[in-house]
């Protein structure tokens, strides 16, 4: 992440527009004179910032509230020439303890602080020490009486030494079954509240609200932190550096965190237990001896729809047993996992394998990028993994999914229908939440008493289609696009039903072999028929087109929803084209496409949902065939 706080960032009126303050608004447990709150953060004036109204409201009921910052702040201004790191490390000292007497005055509780000496901007280069550190911090607030609550950063706030510290608390937390508050503080300058991945994580935060007399302890605390608030002198490299919009995002009157815990354990604690699982065992699932796991995988992929795919996602691939069976079936698979020792034996097990690539990612926030944008992939494969997230954390991994899908491509989860102990959902709720999804369908479905499976698809504003082809002297191009339809005419069978497509070709007075290369397709392929028109009539493609709709009238269900499509015998539809088309119909009365022009280029192409077709005809060769094509709007024109 590259960002500075002299950048603009992100205003707070974007997050407020986005509904940051209308988030789900978060209670904090029975805290009583027992509890403790560690609240463990890199730097003196990260607590003030983040977690000021939570540190207040522990100590009004009461509970000891410990403060432990790994660093001293040393490294706040880099480029000062009037304060060295030792002497900002000295000012910061006593900065930590005037603020921490602002946060804790009046209130029954304890607050202590405790100070660790760490290297500022250097904590990813130390994990162990941070992680010890932490270790110990828990281990000396735990008690046999009260609740022990953690509190630091979000572990994707853009900050190296915010995210170290983050890691490690959530590493022990997941290892003692701790519940983390994780609180977001460059996160909102850096991120894009419209945007996906990690950008849209704050759409699965709480807001706790902070009264007016604790934000006016939050302010007088940040006050006390003048070596960050004020410059340090007139000269550059001395200015102020907790400014303009990090104050904004700061002085809302609620705080947001990430809350894990028992009730809602999430993927990153999932990442520690999943590291420790693969650590113990080399095949902790017994994916290779196991006859559950085998039945298993040979019901997964016979639930596919489609023989072959483009591009495969495998959110959850573990040691890679699965992944190399959907690498037959592919031509690129990536296998996701959040344990980075899963992913090193995968790795080791798919060796060789091409079009296979495994990595590390924590989903649904760490989505790899060249996952993203539409047309991404045609075939997600989620499997044992959806009880390991929350239920946001669920959504969000669904709204990825749908904008790397494309039109046509499918979701398939899989999952275990036993009670899963000591995470939030189990397999029948996974798959209840996304059949609940307006955006999606199942086409395919599989239960018994272990497992369920579903194949989910883009929801459509149609179940059936016709293709009308209006054809005219055209033996040379039209079997490439017969051949071409019969491809769009599977895929869209293979998402609805048999029978759900067909075609019609109505020849208008041919004087070459056109009339007899649709009769021979219709002959070979049923979904296939054909209209001889009388060549003297008027109308031309217009009545060519008409014809065939109304011999196709009575072919379909009365009460089906038939989208119907024309193509031109001289063009080549994409396979996807069709299943897309229904789509895309989803709320829509008719579908189209563009065209593009190159007047010097041998092959042209038009494009529809984002596919593009070519014909080995130039424009300069044939002006006439590409006029049409324009007027009609072809190969979508609905």
């Amino acid at each position: 992440m590259s960002f500075d706080h002299r950048d603009h960032g992100t205003t707070e009126e974007a997050w407020l527009d986005a509904g940051v303050g209308k988030l789900p608004t978060l209670s904090l447990p029975q805290l009583t004179s027992d509890s403790t709150v560690l609240v463990i953060v890199a730097h003196p004036d990260d607590e003030t910032l983040g977690a000021a109204g939570l540190i207040r409201a522990a100590l009004r009921r009461g509970a000891e509230v410990r403060l432990l910052v790994c660093t001293q702040g040393e490294g706040s201004h880099p480029e000062s020439p009037t304060h060295t790191p030792a002497a900002l490390a000295r000012l910061r000292r006593q900065e930590l303890s005037d603020a921490v007497e602002v946060l804790g005055e009046g209130l029954s509780g304890r607050l202590s602080s405790t100070m660790l000496r760490l290297p500022d901007a250097g904590l990813p280069a130390v994990p162990e020490e941070v992680l010890a550190a932490v270790a110990e911090a828990v281990a000396a607030a735990q008690t046999d009486e009260g609740e022990l609550l953690l509190v630091t950063h979000f572990h994707r706030d853009g900050h190296g030494d915010h995210e170290a510290v983050a890691s490690a608390v959530l590493r022990v937390a997941a290892e003692q079954a701790l519940p983390v508050y994780e609180f977001p503080l460059w996160y909102w300058h850096w991120a894009d509240p419209q945007g996906l991945g990690v950008n849209d994580a704050w759409r699965g935060f709480a807001r706790f609200p902070v009264s007016l007399d604790d934000q006016r302890a939050r302010r007088a605390a940040l006050q006390a932190y003048r070596s960050q608030v004020t410059p340090l002198s007139d000269n550059p490299g001395d200015e102020a550096v907790v400014t303009g919009a990090i104050v904004e995002h700061c002085d809302r009157p609620f705080e947001t965190y990430l809350v894990t815990g028992s009730e809602n354990p999430g993927s990153q604690r999932a990442r520690w237990i999943f590291d420790r699982v693969h650590t113990s065992a080399d095949d902790p699932w017994r994916y290779l001896d196991s006859d559950y796991e085998a039945r298993k995988r040979a019901l997964t992929l016979a639930q596919l729809p489609w023989p072959r795919y483009r591009r495969v996602v495998e959110v959850g691939c573990s040691i890679g047993v699965l992944t190399a069976e959907l690498a037959l079936r592919a031509d690129d698979v990536t296998g996701l996992d959040a344990s980075g020792v899963a992913v090193e034996r995968a790795r080791h097990r798919l060796r060789g394998l091409s079009g296979v690539r495994v990595e590390q990612a924590i989903v649904p926030d760490e989505w790899p990028a060249h996952l993203n944008g539409p047309d991404a992939v045609d075939l997600a494969v989620v499997s044992e993994v959806g009880y390991f997230l929350s239920a946001a954390e669920l959504d969000r991994l669904v709204a990825r999914l749908g904008s790397a899908l494309t039109l046509s491509g499918q979701i398939l989860l899989c999952h275990w229908r036993h009670p899963v102990s000591g995470w939030p959902l189990d397999g029948d709720a996974v798959h209840a939440r996304l059949r609940s999804d307006p955006r999606f369908r199942v086409i395919n479905e599989y239960r018994d008493d272990d497992v369920v499976i579903d194949v989910f698809a883009r929801a459509v504003g149609a179940e059936q289609a016709l293709v009308v082809v209006p054809a005219r002297d055209e033996q040379a191009l039209l079997p490439g696009c017969l051949d071409a339809l019969t491809l769009a005419l599977d895929r869209f069978e293979a998402l609805h039903a048999q029978g759900s497509a067909r075609a019609v070709v109505t020849v208008d007075g041919s004087a070459d072999r056109t009339l007899q290369i649709a009769r021979d397709r219709a002959e070979a392929d049923a979904r296939f028929h054909v209209v001889s028109l009388d060549p003297g009539a008027a109308g031309g493609v217009g009545r060519a087109r008409a014809r065939g709709i109304d011999t196709a009238a009575t072919w379909f269900d009365a009460d089906a929803r038939l989208w119907v499509v024309c193509t031109d015998a001289d063009s080549r539809v994409a396979p996807e084209w069709l299943a897309s088309h229904v789509v895309l119909a989803e709320g829509a009365d008719a579908v189209l496409g563009t065209v593009a022009l190159d007047l010097d280029s041998e092959e042209q192409s038009w494009s529809s949902d984002g596919r593009t077709s070519t014909e080995r005809r130039s424009f300069r060769e044939d002006p006439e065939m590409w006029r049409n094509i324009i007027t009609s709007t072809v190969p979508t024109s609905a």
